[in-house]
């Protein structure tokens, strides 16, 4: 997997600063000219000149190029000017540096780098290089010209010249421009798009990730020849159609495997159980390791390879969990995806939308979609890189489009129960459960396999008790496909739970939620909200308040209904008790960026009502509550 959910995610989530849009770097001119000339054969020149206005736009200022044995750079130089245009620094293809390291385990790919640090500000960076492109064109390099935020395009261009029998597909997002077709004198049919004056894009809290508001072209061929191999990307099946060749016998298992599993499943009642066993044994047997090699690293490894070895990337793993399956008896379907790109585009077929293979089983009513390169998540758990994401589902009948199931925003629960016993110093003891589900289970997993002393911070973070000790630790995972939960059990004392002055006691209602907050906002909005995912945290906390008090306030009832949320907060007095039921709902979708100034108070009034004090007096003849 590629996308990893942080534990802490929840505590912060969109309470991210804003910043007023600004301008960072510009680029003055961005030129990309490819001249296909077969098949098998492209040369790229690209041309860029960027002017960093600021120590915040540095990082454009560095030059890097993918390269491979089919991807050669040809030649490069560059120029680095001052505002009055003199020449601060030249380089050459020399002063490259070539990059070695790879967290993959084999890999064709290196990376050649300039890495300049500007010694002053404005400066303008010129750089021009050339790649040969060699038996590897299943597509051509997108057009791209911004690719972060606060960055201005002055004048950005792409030409993309190909024989005429090169059939060119293409595909354009966020760009008001049209693709020019013409013809040269070679007799080669060329494609021309241009864009202007495009304005920096602003980082703003609760917006769509940046890959889906910038502009972008995609160009492919229809028919293509990659390492050998031919396909046709005319649509999605004929995609999978190529890559169901790939795989085509590469399921063989030695004996010794196919023995194995028919001695741990050929007794089993259902098919379930022969799938829950197989997933068991990919976990126990291999682990994840990146090997980018063969076919463009697109050809799943041979079953049998990954079992001797021990080892397999995304394709491996899936390939080797569909062969175990196939000798159970238990069909399945290897199965693209991205996690990155939550949707893939329907018309237009290609390689480089997706970055990730999962396996799909039908299983009588239900399907279950198994992530074959963490076997530790339970079986069928749909984690927070694929969930609603679209996939192709590869079989001998070609590619099939279709979207993973996601999770209901009230399916992301989180539960609270919290019981609190104060004493007349204003210590307590403190009983803490909480049980996560769905996103929320997975942001609380690594829990699990951390150290006690990180453990221990994590814990701290969630709940907020001054100078408290936690005497019992438990934390237990139920497994159950997306139903799975984690379940946090703590038995703590906090010697200063409780602020005393003079005759009174002032009681934190709610120990949790302590960092929900809000940005701060700017009226000059470009995007409508935007929320990936929703959740549910529901709380339920008892604080028994000790003898000779009484309770002289507490908070009033709340409840705010707002089309993106829902926040209820009730209290109850039972004897010497109080009782504070808390309810957040935050709903996925998109919603109005008028809303935002509604949903900033929204988030303001929730953090207050989680931050109310209960107070409490020593007891007289009077007694007001």
């Amino acid at each position: 997997m590629n996308k990893v959910v942080s534990l802490l995610f929840w505590l912060f989530v969109c309470a991210l600063p804003y910043c007023k849009a600004q301008t960072n770097a510009i680029v003055n001119d961005y030129s990309i000219n490819v001249n296909c000339s077969s098949l098998t054969q492209a040369d790229v020149q690209i041309k860029k000149t960027i002017t960093i206005l600021n120590k915040k736009g540095e990082k454009h200022a560095v030059f890097s190029c993918t390269c491979s044995r089919n991807n050669k750079l040809s030649s490069f130089k560059g120029t680095v000017t001052d505002a009055n245009g003199k020449v601060l620094k030249r380089m050459k293809q020399n002063d490259l540096q070539r990059s070695e390291y790879s967290p993959y385990l084999a890999i064709d790919d290196y990376l050649l780098i300039f890495d300049y640090d500007p010694p002053t500000y404005p400066v303008t960076i010129n750089y021009e290089w050339s790649i040969e492109c060699r038996d590897n064109l299943i597509e051509f390099p997108a057009f791209c010209p911004i690719v972060d935020y606060d960055v201005e395009v002055e004048k950005a261009s792409y030409r993309l010249y190909a024989p005429k029998e090169v059939k060119i597909r293409y595909a354009m997002q966020n760009i008001n421009a049209a693709i020019e077709e013409m013809n040269n004198d070679n007799g080669q049919t060329g494609y021309q798009l241009q864009i202007e004056n495009q304005k920096p894009l602003p980082q703003e809290p609760y917006a769509r990730p940046l890959r889906e508001r910038i502009p972008i072209a995609y160009f492919a061929p229809t028919l293509f020849k990659y390492f050998g191999t031919t396909g046709c990307l005319a649509n999605w099946q004929e995609y999978g159609l190529w890559v169901y060749e790939l795989g085509k016998n590469r399921q063989q298992l030695s004996e010794e495997v196919k023995a194995a599993l028919h001695r741990e499943c050929d007794g089993l009642a259902n098919q379930r159980a022969k799938i829950q066993k197989v997933y068991e044994r990919l976990g126990n047997t291999t682990r994840y390791v990146a090997v980018l090699l063969g076919i463009g690293g697109m050809q799943p490894a041979q079953a049998s390879d990954v079992a001797k070895r021990g080892y397999g990337d995304c394709k491996g793993l899936t390939n080797y969990m569909r062969a175990m399956l196939e000798e159970v008896g238990v069909p399945s379907f290897f199965t693209t995806i991205s996690t990155e790109n939550t949707r893939l585009l329907t018309n237009f077929a290609s390689v480089g939308q997706m970055n990730h293979a999962i396996l799909q089983v039908p299983d009588g009513q239900d399907t279950l979609w198994i992530e074959c390169t963490n076997p530790q998540i339970p079986l069928g758990y749909v984690h927070h890189g694929i969930a609603g994401h679209d996939a192709i589902v590869i079989s001998e009948y070609g590619g099939k489009l279709c979207k993973l199931p996601r999770h209901p925003d009230e399916d992301n629960l989180l539960n609270s129960n919290i019981k609190i016993r104060l004493d007349a110093n204003g210590g307590a003891d403190i009983t803490f459960t909480q049980e996560a589900f769905a996103l929320q289970y997975e942001n609380r997993r690594p829990l699990l396999t951390m150290d006690s002393k990180k453990r221990l911070q994590v814990l701290s973070s969630i709940m907020h008790a001054p100078q408290a000790n936690a005497r019992n630790i438990n934390i237990e995972e139920v497994r159950n496909g997306n139903r799975s939960s984690i379940k946090i059990d703590v038995q703590a004392n906090s010697q200063k739970y409780a602020n005393i002055t003079a005759q009174r006691m002032f009681i934190p209602l709610c120990p949790i939620h302590g960092n929900y907050n809000a940005p701060r906002i700017d009226s000059n909005r470009s995007e409508d909200l935007f929320f990936e995912t929703g959740h549910v945290d529901e709380d339920q906390i008892e604080i028994e308040i000790p003898d000779g008090y009484v309770i002289e306030s507490r908070p009033k009832d709340l409840i705010l209904d707002k089309v993106y949320g829902i926040f209820t907060c009730k209290t109850s007095v039972e004897g010497n008790k109080l009782t504070v039921t808390n309810r957040l709902l935050l709903k996925s979708g998109h919603f109005n960026k008028e809303l935002l100034k509604d949903y900033i108070d929204f988030r303001k009034n929730v953090s207050s009502a989680y931050g109310q004090n209960l107070i409490i007096r020593k007891a007289t003849n009077t007694i007001n509550s």
